[in-house]
């Protein structure tokens, strides 16, 4: 059965690139046809994180471009991310099997868009992704290479008339931001980081949710989880930092998702009887409020960890299995120890949340931007 879907897989990506090929065209030419473009679809395809690093491209064009139509593509796990933007529409999709009816709704929703742009930001090589780039039909569409080592039949770079070449210690956010400086933006390098507006209503919500539990200790988030296994910290050494943080008064909770709620439960009654377990309890702009309500937040290299700086809070990011030039939290108040290769010891990790704890607090600011 699998190696008929991966023949399927196979002989549709070969009709997209016989009946969807796009012709290359120059620097000039993108920039003209972006010119004369009134709608974007921008596709945003992939997980929280890099959701998170694609705001930065939705913030540029709410800026430059106030009068263009966005249209931002995203799944549906992680939608609120863009919904949280002014002015922004919004199409989610899911990715199981069962979802495919959604899902060719949204091509048929794209089809019918006619777009004048298609900027697919990193990662967007799937065939989903080329699905949803050629059923837009835009006479404007770019996107990155496919990273090293991808096969050859699974790129469909023939989809776009722009590809643009990776740069591997470039960072993801000004990555994404080269689509639109290729097409003519004039966007300075560090001038748009990652950022989630979170609403009063809610920051208000959770910080009463925290002082009932808490009463006025200050309260410090920790994530034990990961999407791939091998990005996790050991849980004696969560456990280190949780014990280390409870000695100097303050308050420890667990975030993560609904796959991470066992194991944060067990990790509270094994580690930390005292920590207020919300991973699997919250959604996702609930999530978001909890972290700013936070006075620091200790993570793996996750999504949770670019939500946490997209929010101002001060993170120390745990880096052991990738590469953080590349995808580390893109945030003056985030700390990065370890790297590929090399996980990092608990002192590392206690010597930059203390730094991070003894800077200004951050918290006393939310907005309904």
């Amino acid at each position: 059965m699998k190696g008929l879907a991966r023949w399927a897989k196979w002989q549709l990506r070969q009709w997209l690139c016989r009946h969807a090929a796009a012709e290359r065209l120059s620097p000039e030419q993108l920039q003209q046809r972006w010119r004369s473009a009134r709608h974007c679809l921008l596709l945003c395809g992939a997980g929280i994180g890099d959701a998170v690093m694609a705001t930065p491209v939705i913030a540029a064009l709410r800026k430059r471009r106030p009068q263009l139509r966005l249209t931002v593509i995203a799944r549906r796990g992680v939608a609120e991310i863009p919904r949280a933007f002014a002015g922004v529409e919004v199409l989610s999709y899911g990715e199981r099997w069962h979802e495919w009816l959604g899902f060719a709704q949204l091509l048929r929703r794209c089809w019918s868009l006619r777009a004048d742009a298609f900027l697919a930001l990193q990662p967007a090589n799937t065939l989903r992704h080329g699905l949803i780039a050629a059923a837009s039909r835009a006479p404007l569409r770019l996107k990155h290479a496919a990273p090293p080592g991808t096969e050859s039949h699974r790129d469909l770079s023939c989809l776009y008339h722009g590809v643009l070449p990776l740069q591997p210690e470039r960072h993801r956010v000004e990555e994404n931001l080269d689509l639109l400086r290729i097409l003519g933006e004039a966007i300075p390098e560090g001038a748009f980081p990652p950022h989630y507006p979170v609403s009063a209503q809610l920051c208000a919500a959770l910080r009463r949710e925290l002082q009932r539990h808490f009463g006025e200790r200050p309260c410090v988030a920790l994530h034990l989880g990961s999407g791939r296994p091998e990005k996790c910290w050991t849980m004696e050494g969560f456990a280190a930092v949780a014990q280390w943080l409870e000695q100097r008064g303050y308050g420890v909770v667990l975030v993560g998702g609904p796959t991470e709620r066992r194991d944060a439960e067990r990790f509270a009654s094994a580690y930390a009887p005292s920590a207020r377990v919300y991973a699997g309890r919250l959604d996702l702009p609930h999530t978001a409020a909890l972290l700013h309500c936070c006075r620091a937040a200790v993570t793996n290299d996750s999504g949770i960890m670019h939500l946490a700086a997209a929010v101002g809070t001060p993170v120390v990011a745990i880096f052991q299995a990738s590469d953080p030039c590349k995808i580390g939290p893109y945030a003056a108040n985030a700390l990065v120890v370890g790297t590929a290769g090399a996980p990092p010891s608990v002192e590392m990790v206690l010597q930059a949340l203390a730094r991070q704890l003894t800077g200004p607090s951050h918290s006393d600011r939310c907005s309904d931007e």
